[in-house]
């Protein structure tokens, strides 16, 4: 590889073509190896080499349009790279995919192109020398300070001076490229500098092309030229504080990888300038309390020392994008207007007047003062009466965000505070997590079935909960993620739970508990032609011209097939009925003379005591009225069948309603 005129390349070189960009002399660029061509040459000269003459490659940019391209060998450009082949990253799992870390080396014309399979191997002529970059001191006489080349040298190295000067020299990645400028030849500078800019691939072929040094500083001033004049605009256009000035360009703080270029586009990115300083400009924007500012501030000083490749870095980070992404200030108004509350608390849900009530009042004393602290209120009910969903109605009804955590089963007081920062993996609690998804600091919070809260060697989350419901103490919760206090005091808490039994006194004492009844017969009959039939109506396809259930027929359903305090068993019942006549919509059934004789031909009652027997599908000029499909016998016996057994209660037993009760009698099924 040397001789007595240098060092010298091999004068055969196998070449990777490449549609990702033009690699120039002095620069770094990583290529991924797609082709079969390039998989290759990857496999069978990279990987199999032993030598460093086997390193060395010819990078020649494909001129074909990548989405046209084939498999056949495209017209090769004259000019190329070689490249030595720094780094082989891949796997040949499931598919082999390599990726080249290659630097350039010197400028060749491909003189012969010796075969083509299965990688193309050419015949090159050297353009450049190499001593140029491995021997500064040795600087051409063509670039000395007489002639027009050396006034060309001169003028583009006060140019790339300038341009640095722009950018923070804080930045290591500066720093050391001003040094650059120093300690590389001068004829060097175009190549690499040119490959650091932002130019297109067109221009940077152009600078390739040029293989004389004149020409190709005649090339490259230019594009320098329109950097740094493209900078100065940025800087009057934009509005920046003193401290940003020089952060105007993208510049990776782990260093400048010389495929990439300098981005003057992306200035809304994350990576516009140095990273830590559009998250410090956001920590100081989120108007968040002393306290926390003072924590974020010390923690982002940490980050500005930490390498990125550093464990914790991720961690710091993570902690103050969650910082910067809490509401600590944002809210949303409420809407204190009790004629519009009450219409829209009634359109959506039926009795329930004490849940109501309960929700104007705060409403009223909101009006009256502003300043009010969110209650605790706590729904107890049976099972289907509707606690979850007048939660969500409150919501709506204050015009604000909501947000349901299932309590049910949680077994682990981190759940509710959180982790601290020490352990792996560690993240926030629920209601923080809560806070970051509804992205207001007043939002409803529903705690569903408090009452099935567990308790394990992790801790009682139930205790964890004292501090969230309790007024006094969560306008500054602590979770153990944050480590830093938080306003919960705006947050309206409702709480559901089945029973009251189960919930820890010191718990219970915190919160408002309201009783929800269960469902009357006539209740759950308006309840289900107002909100329970339309629902099931739209589930299900059908048309209120195609499914019509009378109130007789409702009421069967209810007394003889579903006996609970709340609705959720007359859902499905209904939902079975909606299925049978979709059944027969979907088969266009229709009732035949013979069918519809008997029921012309008997009155009205005659045989089942004024309605029609249960299962018999009627159609209409519209559609089918239904009075109850439901298969198989009641599920439970009529109320006329119930009697009364006496039984024989202990002595000192009292009985509601009787002074003195040594008998008592109950109502039984037979």
């Amino acid at each position: 590889m040397s001789s007595n005129s240098g060092i010298q390349i091999p004068s055969r070189l196998p070449l990777l073509l490449t549609h990702e960009g033009v690699l120039l002399p002095g620069s770094t660029m990583r290529i991924s190896v797609e082709t079969a061509r390039n998989m290759h040459l990857v496999k069978n000269r990279l990987l199999k080499g032993t030598s460093l003459k086997s390193t060395i490659i010819g990078v020649i940019p494909n001129t074909r349009d990548p989405e046209h391209d084939t498999e056949d060998l495209p017209t090769l450009h004259s000019i190329g790279t070689a490249g030595l082949a720094v780094q082989v990253v891949g796997s040949n799992w499931p598919k082999p995919h390599y990726t080249l870390l290659i630097t350039g080396l010197c400028r060749f014309r491909v003189a012969q192109l010796l075969k083509e399979g299965p990688f193309p191997v050419a015949e090159v002529e050297q353009l450049d020398k190499l001593e140029q970059y491995t021997s500064p001191e040795e600087m051409s006489e063509a670039a000395g300070p007489e002639g027009e080349l050396g006034e060309l040298s001169k003028r583009f190295y006060q140019a790339a001076v300038q341009l640095v000067g722009m950018l923070d020299m804080s930045v290591p990645v500066v720093a050391k490229l001003r040094r650059l400028l120093d300690s590389l030849p001068r004829e060097t500078l175009p190549d690499v500098l040119a490959s650091m800019i932002h130019t297109s691939n067109k221009e940077k072929l152009q600078v390739l092309d040029a293989v004389s040094l004149e020409e190709r500083f005649k090339k490259t001033l230019p594009l320098l030229t329109r950097q740094i004049e493209g900078l100065k605009l940025l800087q009057k256009t934009r509005k920046l504080r003193p401290d940003d000035n020089k952060r105007v360009l993208a510049v990776r703080k782990g260093g400048v990888l010389p495929g990439h270029q300098f981005s003057l586009d992306e200035e809304g990115e994350d990576e516009d300038g140095d990273d830590t300083a559009v998250l410090e400009r956001k920590v100081k924007g989120a108007n968040m309390p002393q306290p926390a500012l003072r924590v974020c501030l010390k923690e982002l000083k940490r980050l500005k020392k930490m390498p990125q490749s550093m464990p914790e870095y991720a961690l710091t980070r993570n902690y103050l994008d969650l910082m910067v992404e809490l509401p600590w200030s944002k809210s949303t108004t409420d809407c204190l207007d009790i004629h519009a509350a009450r219409v829209l608390l009634d359109s959506d849900h039926y009795a329930m007047e004490k849940l109501k009530r309960r929700v104007l009042e705060y409403l009223a004393v909101r009006q009256l003062k502003s300043t009010l602290k969110g209650p605790i209120l706590c729904f107890v009910g049976p099972p289907g009466v509707g606690k979850t969903s007048v939660g969500r109605s409150i919501a709506r009804t204050l015009g604000r965000e909501f947000h349901r955590i299932a309590l049910g089963g949680v077994c682990d007081q981190s759940d509710i505070r959180g982790h601290r920062r020490t352990y792996v993996g560690s993240m926030p609690g629920r209601i923080i997590n809560g806070l970051k998804t509804v992205g207001v600091n007043n939002p409803v919070f529903l705690l569903d079935e408090v009452d099935k809260l567990g308790k394990s060697l992790q801790g009682d989350p139930a205790s964890a909960l004292l501090e969230v419901l309790d007024p006094e103490q969560n306008h500054s919760f602590t979770d153990h993620y944050l480590n830093v206090a938080f306003d919960l005091s705006q947050v309206l808490f409702i709480a559901t739970a089945n029973s009251t039994a189960t919930i820890p006194p010191a718990l219970l004492d915190r919160m408002e508990v309201l009783q929800v009844q269960g469902y009357t017969q006539e209740e759950k009959v308006e309840i289900a032609h107002r909100h329970l039939i339309p629902h099931q109506l739209e589930q299900h396809g059908l048309t209120p011209q195609q499914l019509q259930i009378p109130q007789d027929t409702t009421q069967d359903i209810i007394s003889k097939y579903t006996r609970e305090a709340g609705v959720r068993s007359l859902e499905r019942k209904i939902g079975a009925i909606c299925r049978a006549v979709a059944v027969k919509v979907a088969e266009g059934h229709t009732v035949t003379k013979s069918e519809a004789a008997p029921a012309e031909s008997t009155p009205q009652g005659a045989e089942h005591g004024g309605r029609k027997p249960a299962g018999e599908i009627v159609r209409n000029r519209h559609g089918y009225i239904i009075l109850c499909t439901l298969p198989g016998a009641p599920s439970f016996p009529p109320v006329s069948t119930v009697t009364s057994h006496t039984f024989t209660l202990p002595v000192g037993c009292a009985v509601p309603g009787q002074k003195s009760a040594d008998q008592c009698t109950m109502p039984s099924q037979t």
